[in-house]
Protein backbone atom coordinates (compact mmCIF):
# COMPACT_ATOMS: atom_id res chain seq x y z
CA UNK A 1 0.00 0.00 0.00
CA UNK A 2 1.13 3.56 -0.67
CA UNK A 3 -0.32 6.83 0.47
CA UNK A 4 1.12 10.33 0.35
CA UNK A 5 -1.30 12.14 2.68
CA UNK A 6 0.13 13.40 5.99
CA UNK A 7 -0.87 11.27 8.98
CA UNK A 8 -1.69 12.26 12.55
CA UNK A 9 -2.38 10.18 15.65
CA UNK A 10 -5.06 11.16 18.16
CA UNK A 11 -5.09 9.53 21.62
CA UNK A 12 -8.19 10.02 23.78
CA UNK A 13 -8.04 9.99 27.58
CA UNK A 14 -11.67 10.16 28.71
CA UNK A 15 -11.47 11.24 32.35
CA UNK A 16 -11.61 14.63 34.05
CA UNK A 17 -11.67 15.70 37.67
CA UNK A 18 -15.16 17.05 37.05
CA UNK A 19 -17.52 17.32 34.09
CA UNK A 20 -17.99 20.96 33.08
CA UNK A 21 -21.61 22.08 32.49
CA UNK A 22 -20.90 23.26 28.91
CA UNK A 23 -18.83 20.25 27.81
CA UNK A 24 -20.17 17.83 25.20
CA UNK A 25 -16.85 16.03 24.69
CA UNK A 26 -16.52 12.37 25.59
CA UNK A 27 -15.37 12.93 29.17
CA UNK A 28 -16.30 11.37 32.49
CA UNK A 29 -15.56 12.20 36.16
CA UNK A 30 -12.52 10.19 37.17
CA UNK A 31 -13.88 9.44 40.63
CA UNK A 32 -16.74 7.52 39.01
CA UNK A 33 -14.41 5.26 37.03
CA UNK A 34 -13.64 1.68 38.02
CA UNK A 35 -11.04 1.43 35.23
CA UNK A 36 -7.37 1.89 36.11
CA UNK A 37 -5.11 4.00 33.93
CA UNK A 38 -2.82 0.99 33.52
CA UNK A 39 -5.58 -1.22 32.13
CA UNK A 40 -6.79 1.56 29.84
CA UNK A 41 -3.25 2.11 28.59
CA UNK A 42 -2.89 -1.59 27.76
CA UNK A 43 -5.99 -1.34 25.59
CA UNK A 44 -4.64 1.78 23.87
CA UNK A 45 -1.52 -0.20 22.99
CA UNK A 46 -3.63 -3.02 21.60
CA UNK A 47 -5.82 -0.58 19.66
CA UNK A 48 -2.71 0.90 18.06
CA UNK A 49 -1.22 -2.48 17.19
CA UNK A 50 -4.45 -3.69 15.58
CA UNK A 51 -4.43 -0.72 13.17
CA UNK A 52 -0.83 -0.80 11.99
CA UNK A 53 -1.95 -1.86 8.50
CA UNK A 54 -3.66 1.49 8.04
CA UNK A 55 -0.54 3.44 9.06
CA UNK A 56 1.14 2.02 5.97
CA UNK A 57 4.67 2.62 7.36
CA UNK A 58 4.18 6.39 7.33
CA UNK A 59 5.63 8.67 10.01
CA UNK A 60 3.30 10.75 12.14
CA UNK A 61 3.19 14.45 11.35
CA UNK A 62 1.62 14.92 14.78
CA UNK A 63 0.51 13.07 17.90
CA UNK A 64 -2.21 14.62 20.05
CA UNK A 65 -3.27 13.54 23.53
CA UNK A 66 -6.79 14.90 24.04
CA UNK A 67 -9.61 14.38 26.45
CA UNK A 68 -10.88 14.54 29.02
CA UNK A 69 -7.78 15.69 30.82
CA UNK A 70 -4.70 13.78 29.60
CA UNK A 71 -2.55 15.55 32.19
CA UNK A 72 -4.18 13.23 34.74
CA UNK A 73 -2.36 10.31 33.09
CA UNK A 74 0.99 9.78 34.81
CA UNK A 75 4.05 10.58 32.66
CA UNK A 76 5.54 7.11 33.19
CA UNK A 77 2.39 5.51 31.74
CA UNK A 78 2.21 7.94 28.84
CA UNK A 79 5.86 7.11 28.13
CA UNK A 80 4.89 3.47 27.47
CA UNK A 81 2.59 4.54 24.65
CA UNK A 82 5.17 6.95 23.24
CA UNK A 83 7.69 4.12 23.20
CA UNK A 84 5.23 1.92 21.29
CA UNK A 85 4.68 4.53 18.58
CA UNK A 86 8.33 5.65 18.43
CA UNK A 87 9.08 3.82 15.13
CA UNK A 88 6.51 6.11 13.49
CA UNK A 89 7.74 9.38 15.03
CA UNK A 90 10.50 11.70 13.81
CA UNK A 91 12.36 14.57 15.45
CA UNK A 92 9.94 16.92 13.65
CA UNK A 93 6.75 15.26 14.91
CA UNK A 94 4.58 17.65 16.90
CA UNK A 95 3.53 15.82 20.10
CA UNK A 96 0.81 17.78 21.92
CA UNK A 97 -0.91 17.16 25.22
CA UNK A 98 -3.99 18.89 26.56
CA UNK A 99 -3.74 19.94 30.19
CA UNK A 100 -5.90 21.79 32.67
CA UNK A 101 -4.82 24.25 35.34
CA UNK A 102 -4.89 22.55 38.72
CA UNK A 103 -3.59 19.26 37.28
CA UNK A 104 0.00 20.27 36.44
CA UNK A 105 2.99 21.93 38.06
CA UNK A 106 6.52 22.62 36.82
CA UNK A 107 7.92 19.23 37.86
CA UNK A 108 5.08 17.28 36.25
CA UNK A 109 5.37 19.34 33.08
CA UNK A 110 9.12 18.72 32.97
CA UNK A 111 8.41 15.00 33.25
CA UNK A 112 6.07 15.19 30.24
CA UNK A 113 8.71 17.11 28.29
CA UNK A 114 11.36 14.50 29.17
CA UNK A 115 9.27 11.69 27.65
CA UNK A 116 8.79 13.57 24.37
CA UNK A 117 5.81 15.92 24.70
CA UNK A 118 6.85 19.10 22.87
CA UNK A 119 3.62 21.11 22.83
CA UNK A 120 1.08 21.89 25.57
CA UNK A 121 -2.52 23.02 25.07
CA UNK A 122 -3.82 24.48 28.33
CA UNK A 123 -7.59 24.70 28.89
CA UNK A 124 -7.72 28.05 30.69
CA UNK A 125 -11.06 29.28 29.23
CA UNK A 126 -10.89 32.42 31.40
CA UNK A 127 -8.71 34.14 33.99
CA UNK A 128 -11.76 35.76 35.60
CA UNK A 129 -12.80 34.10 38.87
CA UNK A 130 -16.47 34.96 38.36
CA UNK A 131 -16.49 33.49 34.85
CA UNK A 132 -14.60 30.37 35.93
CA UNK A 133 -17.10 29.72 38.71
CA UNK A 134 -20.04 30.14 36.32
CA UNK A 135 -18.33 27.72 33.91
CA UNK A 136 -17.90 25.12 36.65
CA UNK A 137 -14.11 25.00 36.28
CA UNK A 138 -11.96 23.49 39.03
CA UNK A 139 -9.39 26.30 38.92
CA UNK A 140 -9.33 30.04 39.61
CA UNK A 141 -7.48 32.81 37.78
CA UNK A 142 -4.36 32.60 39.94
CA UNK A 143 -4.09 28.85 39.36
CA UNK A 144 -4.41 29.44 35.62
CA UNK A 145 -1.60 32.01 35.62
CA UNK A 146 0.58 29.72 37.73
CA UNK A 147 0.05 26.90 35.22
CA UNK A 148 1.02 29.20 32.34
CA UNK A 149 4.22 30.20 34.17
CA UNK A 150 4.97 26.53 34.92
CA UNK A 151 4.75 25.69 31.21
CA UNK A 152 7.39 28.31 30.43
CA UNK A 153 9.58 27.30 33.39
CA UNK A 154 9.40 23.65 32.30
CA UNK A 155 10.97 24.66 28.98
CA UNK A 156 8.02 24.59 26.56
CA UNK A 157 8.31 27.26 23.86
CA UNK A 158 5.35 25.93 21.88
CA UNK A 159 2.10 26.16 23.81
CA UNK A 160 -1.53 27.01 23.21
CA UNK A 161 -4.12 28.52 25.52
CA UNK A 162 -7.83 27.84 25.09
CA UNK A 163 -9.81 30.99 25.86
CA UNK A 164 -13.60 31.27 25.49
CA UNK A 165 -15.68 34.39 25.08
CA UNK A 166 -19.39 35.12 25.18
CA UNK A 167 -19.42 33.69 28.70
CA UNK A 168 -22.38 34.01 31.10
CA UNK A 169 -22.82 37.67 32.14
CA UNK A 170 -19.57 38.61 30.36
CA UNK A 171 -18.97 42.12 29.05
CA UNK A 172 -16.57 43.23 26.34
CA UNK A 173 -13.99 44.58 28.79
CA UNK A 174 -13.85 41.27 30.68
CA UNK A 175 -13.38 39.34 27.43
CA UNK A 176 -10.52 41.64 26.40
CA UNK A 177 -8.91 41.31 29.84
CA UNK A 178 -8.85 37.53 29.35
CA UNK A 179 -7.19 37.95 25.97
CA UNK A 180 -4.63 40.44 27.28
CA UNK A 181 -3.67 38.10 30.13
CA UNK A 182 -3.36 35.21 27.70
CA UNK A 183 -1.12 37.24 25.38
CA UNK A 184 1.06 38.29 28.32
CA UNK A 185 1.84 34.65 29.23
CA UNK A 186 4.11 34.34 26.20
CA UNK A 187 2.03 31.64 24.49
CA UNK A 188 2.57 31.42 20.74
CA UNK A 189 -0.88 30.03 19.91
CA UNK A 190 -4.41 30.86 21.01
CA UNK A 191 -7.68 29.05 20.48
CA UNK A 192 -10.23 31.84 21.01
CA UNK A 193 -13.83 30.84 20.46
CA UNK A 194 -17.35 31.62 21.57
CA UNK A 195 -19.12 29.52 24.20
CA UNK A 196 -21.88 27.56 22.50
CA UNK A 197 -24.68 25.82 24.33
CA UNK A 198 -24.80 22.15 23.35
CA UNK A 199 -28.01 20.18 23.72
CA UNK A 200 -26.72 17.19 25.70
CA UNK A 201 -25.05 19.19 28.48
CA UNK A 202 -26.07 20.69 31.81
CA UNK A 203 -26.15 24.13 30.19
CA UNK A 204 -28.34 22.66 27.46
CA UNK A 205 -30.95 21.78 30.06
CA UNK A 206 -30.30 24.85 32.24
CA UNK A 207 -29.16 27.67 29.90
CA UNK A 208 -27.20 30.47 31.58
CA UNK A 209 -27.76 34.15 30.74
CA UNK A 210 -25.39 34.95 27.88
CA UNK A 211 -24.40 38.32 26.40
CA UNK A 212 -26.80 39.74 23.82
CA UNK A 213 -26.00 39.79 20.11
CA UNK A 214 -24.69 43.36 20.16
CA UNK A 215 -22.30 42.57 23.02
CA UNK A 216 -21.13 39.37 21.30
CA UNK A 217 -20.45 41.28 18.09
CA UNK A 218 -18.49 43.94 20.01
CA UNK A 219 -16.46 41.26 21.78
CA UNK A 220 -15.55 39.59 18.49
CA UNK A 221 -14.58 42.76 16.66
CA UNK A 222 -12.59 44.09 19.63
CA UNK A 223 -10.90 40.72 20.09
CA UNK A 224 -9.94 40.44 16.41
CA UNK A 225 -8.36 43.90 16.60
CA UNK A 226 -6.48 43.15 19.83
CA UNK A 227 -5.09 39.86 18.53
CA UNK A 228 -3.96 41.45 15.27
CA UNK A 229 -2.14 44.19 17.19
CA UNK A 230 -0.41 41.50 19.27
CA UNK A 231 0.78 39.85 16.01
CA UNK A 232 -1.47 36.82 16.31
CA UNK A 233 -2.50 35.73 12.81
CA UNK A 234 -5.98 34.28 12.48
CA UNK A 235 -5.39 31.30 10.21
CA UNK A 236 -8.55 29.33 10.88
CA UNK A 237 -11.97 29.91 12.41
CA UNK A 238 -10.75 29.93 16.04
CA UNK A 239 -6.98 29.49 15.68
CA UNK A 240 -4.45 32.31 16.10
CA UNK A 241 -0.68 32.03 16.08
CA UNK A 242 2.42 34.17 16.37
CA UNK A 243 4.91 31.82 14.76
CA UNK A 244 3.68 28.21 14.66
CA UNK A 245 0.38 26.66 13.74
CA UNK A 246 -1.05 23.59 15.41
CA UNK A 247 0.09 20.96 12.92
CA UNK A 248 -2.38 18.39 14.22
CA UNK A 249 -5.44 20.58 13.73
CA UNK A 250 -4.12 21.88 10.42
CA UNK A 251 -3.90 18.31 9.16
CA UNK A 252 -7.59 17.82 10.01
CA UNK A 253 -8.57 20.96 8.11
CA UNK A 254 -6.41 20.01 5.12
CA UNK A 255 -8.34 16.71 5.02
CA UNK A 256 -5.25 14.68 5.82
CA UNK A 257 -5.29 11.27 7.44
CA UNK A 258 -5.52 10.52 11.14
CA UNK A 259 -5.70 7.43 13.28
CA UNK A 260 -7.66 7.74 16.51
CA UNK A 261 -7.21 5.41 19.48
CA UNK A 262 -9.11 5.60 22.74
CA UNK A 263 -12.77 5.84 23.74
CA UNK A 264 -14.79 7.76 21.17
CA UNK A 265 -11.77 8.51 18.95
CA UNK A 266 -12.37 8.80 15.19
CA UNK A 267 -10.12 7.79 12.30
CA UNK A 268 -9.97 8.76 8.62
CA UNK A 269 -7.48 6.99 6.37
CA UNK A 270 -7.15 7.09 2.56
CA UNK A 271 -5.45 4.08 0.99
CA UNK A 272 -5.05 4.21 -2.77
CA UNK A 273 -8.36 5.69 -4.00
CA UNK A 274 -10.54 4.59 -1.09
CA UNK A 275 -11.26 6.60 2.08
CA UNK A 276 -11.93 4.62 5.25
CA UNK A 277 -13.40 5.75 8.56
CA UNK A 278 -13.80 4.27 12.02
CA UNK A 279 -15.49 5.57 15.16
CA UNK A 280 -14.62 3.94 18.49
CA UNK A 281 -17.32 3.38 21.09
CA UNK A 282 -17.58 6.29 23.53
CA UNK A 283 -18.19 4.46 26.79
CA UNK A 284 -14.71 3.59 28.12
CA UNK A 285 -15.67 0.11 29.30
CA UNK A 286 -17.51 -0.72 26.06
CA UNK A 287 -14.57 0.66 24.06
CA UNK A 288 -12.10 -1.55 25.94
CA UNK A 289 -14.24 -4.62 25.33
CA UNK A 290 -14.57 -3.78 21.63
CA UNK A 291 -10.79 -3.56 21.24
CA UNK A 292 -10.28 -6.85 23.05
CA UNK A 293 -12.88 -8.42 20.72
CA UNK A 294 -11.64 -6.48 17.65
CA UNK A 295 -15.30 -5.75 16.91
CA UNK A 296 -15.15 -2.13 15.63
CA UNK A 297 -13.89 -2.06 12.05
CA UNK A 298 -12.98 0.52 9.42
CA UNK A 299 -15.61 1.04 6.72
CA UNK A 300 -15.43 2.51 3.24
CA UNK A 301 -16.75 6.05 2.91
CA UNK A 302 -19.40 6.64 0.24
CA UNK A 303 -17.72 8.79 -2.42
CA UNK A 304 -20.85 10.94 -2.71
CA UNK A 305 -20.24 12.25 0.82
CA UNK A 306 -16.60 13.21 0.24
CA UNK A 307 -17.18 16.63 -1.42
CA UNK A 308 -19.09 17.88 1.64
CA UNK A 309 -16.55 16.36 4.04
CA UNK A 310 -13.70 18.00 2.16
CA UNK A 311 -15.33 21.44 2.14
CA UNK A 312 -16.43 21.16 5.77
CA UNK A 313 -12.81 20.72 6.79
CA UNK A 314 -10.81 22.62 4.19
CA UNK A 315 -12.82 25.85 4.29
CA UNK A 316 -12.34 26.10 8.04
CA UNK A 317 -8.73 27.10 7.48
CA UNK A 318 -8.25 30.33 5.54
CA UNK A 319 -5.36 29.35 3.25
CA UNK A 320 -6.11 29.33 -0.45
CA UNK A 321 -7.35 25.92 -1.57
CA UNK A 322 -5.28 24.51 -4.40
CA UNK A 323 -7.60 22.84 -6.89
CA UNK A 324 -5.50 19.66 -6.95
CA UNK A 325 -5.97 19.30 -3.15
CA UNK A 326 -9.50 18.09 -3.76
CA UNK A 327 -8.40 15.34 -6.14
CA UNK A 328 -5.40 14.33 -4.01
CA UNK A 329 -7.44 13.88 -0.82
CA UNK A 330 -10.69 12.47 -2.23
CA UNK A 331 -9.61 10.71 -5.46
CA UNK A 332 -12.50 12.53 -7.17
CA UNK A 333 -12.29 14.78 -10.22
CA UNK A 334 -12.56 18.52 -9.55
CA UNK A 335 -15.51 18.74 -11.95
CA UNK A 336 -17.64 17.14 -9.20
CA UNK A 337 -17.58 20.42 -7.22
CA UNK A 338 -16.74 23.01 -9.86
CA UNK A 339 -20.29 24.19 -10.65
CA UNK A 340 -21.19 24.64 -6.97
CA UNK A 341 -18.03 26.62 -6.33
CA UNK A 342 -18.89 28.95 -9.21
CA UNK A 343 -22.36 29.49 -7.69
CA UNK A 344 -20.71 30.45 -4.40
CA UNK A 345 -18.43 32.76 -6.35
CA UNK A 346 -21.46 34.44 -8.02
CA UNK A 347 -22.87 35.13 -4.54
CA UNK A 348 -19.65 36.83 -3.46
CA UNK A 349 -18.72 34.07 -1.02
CA UNK A 350 -15.66 32.75 -2.87
CA UNK A 351 -12.94 33.91 -5.21
CA UNK A 352 -11.79 31.43 -7.85
CA UNK A 353 -8.39 31.86 -9.45
CA UNK A 354 -6.56 29.75 -12.06
CA UNK A 355 -5.38 27.03 -9.70
CA UNK A 356 -7.05 27.86 -6.38
CA UNK A 357 -10.07 29.30 -4.56
CA UNK A 358 -10.63 30.97 -1.21
CA UNK A 359 -13.31 32.48 1.01
CA UNK A 360 -14.14 36.17 0.84
CA UNK A 361 -14.76 38.07 4.08
CA UNK A 362 -18.47 37.56 3.47
CA UNK A 363 -17.84 33.87 2.83
CA UNK A 364 -16.17 33.49 6.23
CA UNK A 365 -19.29 34.88 7.88
CA UNK A 366 -21.60 32.74 5.72
CA UNK A 367 -19.60 29.53 5.63
CA UNK A 368 -22.64 27.39 6.44
CA UNK A 369 -24.39 28.72 3.33
CA UNK A 370 -21.50 27.47 1.20
CA UNK A 371 -21.42 24.09 2.92
CA UNK A 372 -25.16 23.57 2.36
CA UNK A 373 -24.48 23.61 -1.37
CA UNK A 374 -22.55 20.35 -1.00
CA UNK A 375 -25.08 18.45 1.09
Amino acid sequence: MTNQLPLGLYVHYPWCKRKCPYCDFNSHPINESLITDKSYLNVLLQDFQENLTYIDNRKFLSVYFGGGTPSLLAPNLMALLLKEISPYVTSDTEISMEANPGTVDKDRLKAYKDIGINRISLGVQSFNDKSLKLLGRIHDGKTALNACNAIVEAGFDNFNLDIMHGLPLQHNQEALEDLNKAIDTGCNHLSWYELTIEEDTYFGAHPPKLPNEDELSLIEESGFELLAKANFERYEVSGYTKNKRCLHNQNYWYFGDYLGIGAGAHSKIKLKDITYRKANLEDPKAYMQSVENNSVKFFKVDKDSLPFEFMLNRLRIFDKVKIDEFTNTTALDFSVVEDKLHKACDKGLLVIENDSFYLTKLGRWMLNDILEMFL
